[in-house]
């Protein structure tokens, strides 16, 4: 890692080849590596503890420890106001131990620069533990590379028992324009990484996105990327409180990619245009149906995995969305179930609403579901109308239809399906398929 900090620095324009596997842990170029308590160690907060920053957030633990120091008690073998004063630390110390874990396992990319993985051959190219940054920069391009985002050593819990607000994505791009992506693997490691069993019942959720890109955003192309073993995977536009720095902006690619075991956000997007075509999408559907019009089989409940699929395309707001030439592969006790292909979110007003264009491409390959032709968007009415019902979006609040989306060619040269899901695995990720 040493060494791919001072490749960063160079002039632009530059080309950076990854050659081996690069840890982002790894403190000095003779491969020591560092750990959760080495980045406290060497923070401004040494003394943080984060079994104590947990303790810090619950109400009925504070109030057992005040009451102890208005006794003029002990706690924990030790003086109660000593260590309510700790305590009372412990938030403020906890974003000081995670900077110190950022400056060694985030990577600033600068403008004009590729940063590419050495080859094909037996020694595998990946920055594993490392949050690839492009911040405020044009002209780059990642290819060739596995990237596992590093393990958050010290999230903040947000909805118990399980979801966790980690701080790092395998790559995160703010004000970044001309950016492309291509032929990546993007995971969590092997295995989707579950929870860790954690204080009072906590399931410590250490990892954040995949790739995530806001703030304005613009011209970026994600294609031949592997998605997989993630459970929140792709970020386009931020909040409410962005739209002005996202609208106008933040339009994307996303072609020829292979979503596998990605529990959501393939992608969720905001405030941009997005092109979703010729990709895979391959899911295990463990959880009960939306509603009964979609196909699933009535009767089985949902698993108890921490993190079941969700859904694959999160149309959110004003968002403007074309689909074409998809493949869904689905498994699972509700193989069949087509109700968390889209998932909608802040649809709440008719005047300013998110478009869906459903459009086979050139070739007049359509999307299919488990081998069969599925028409996108009457499952896309579907989901909206159940959650209208819900009272969780407006009519007028999606249009369908491909009007604004101009008469640009979406893909072409395909003849079938199963053409475009034989080239997606031999083409998605650095190896050239799976």
């Amino acid at each position: 890692m040493p060494s791919l900090r001072a490749a960063l620095q160079l002039p632009s324009p530059k080309t950076i080849y990854v050659n081996g596997t690069l840890h982002g842990n790894t403190i000095f170029d003779n491969g020591t590596s560092a750990d959760c308590q080495w980045y406290i160690d060497h923070s401004a907060s040494p003394a943080f503890n984060f079994t104590m920053y947990v303790l810090s957030l619950n109400e009925t633990y504070v109030a057992a420890v005040n009451a102890a120091v208005a006794a003029n008690g002990t706690w924990e073998g030790g003086s109660a106001s000593e260590y309510r004063v700790r305590l009372g630390k412990m938030n403020g110390w906890r974003g000081q131990a995670q900077n110190a874990q950022k400056a060694w396992e985030a990577v600033e990319v600068a403008g004009g620069t590729s940063l590419v993985g050495w080859g094909e051959g037996e020694v595998e190219d990946a920055l594993v533990g490392v949050n690839v940054k492009l911040s405020s920069v044009d002209n780059v391009h990642v290819r060739n590379l596995r990237i596992v985002p590093p393990q958050d050593c010290f999230p903040a819990p947000e909805t118990y028992p399980a979801t966790w607000n980690a701080r790092y994505d395998a790559i995160s791009a703010v004000t970044a324009t001309n950016i492309w992506l291509d032929g990546l693997i993007l995971e969590d490691g092997p295995e989707d990484v579950q929870p860790q069993p954690f204080l009072d019942g906590w399931l410590v959720d250490r990892f954040d996105g995949l790739f995530d890109a806001e703030d304005g955003s613009d011209n970026i192309t994600f294609s031949h990327n592997i998605v997989r073993n993630h459970h929140k995977s792709l970020l386009f536009g931020g909040g409410n409180k962005e739209a002005d720095r996202d609208l106008g902006k933040m339009r994307f690619t996303i072609y020829g990619n292979h979503f596998n075991n990605s529990d959501s956000r393939n992608p969720l997007m905001r405030f941009g245009t997005f092109h979703i075509v010729n990709n895979l999408f391959d899911s295990t559907n463990n959880k009960a149906p939306l509603f009964p019009a979609s196909n699933a089989t009535d009767g089985a409940d949902a698993d108890t995995d921490v993190h079941p699929f969700q859904y694959h395309l999160g149309v959110y707001n004003q968002s403007s969305v074309l689909v074409s030439g998809n493949v869904f592969r689905q498994e699972g006790k509700h193989a069949q179930d087509t109700s968390r292909v889209f998932t909608y979110s802040d649809l709440t007003r008719a005047d300013i609403p998110a478009r869906l264009c459903v459009r086979p491409d050139e070739g007049g390959v359509g999307d299919t579901f488990n081998g069969a032709s599925v028409d996108l968007e009457e499952v896309s009415r579907g989901i909206f109308e159940y959650q209208v019902g819900l009272g969780k979006a407006v009519e007028g609040g999606l249009v369908w239809g491909c009007d604004g989306f101009g008469e640009t060619e979406v893909a072409g040269g395909f003849a079938s399906a199963e053409e475009v899901e034989s080239y997606v695995l031999a083409e998605a990720g650095k190896t050239g398929g799976d």
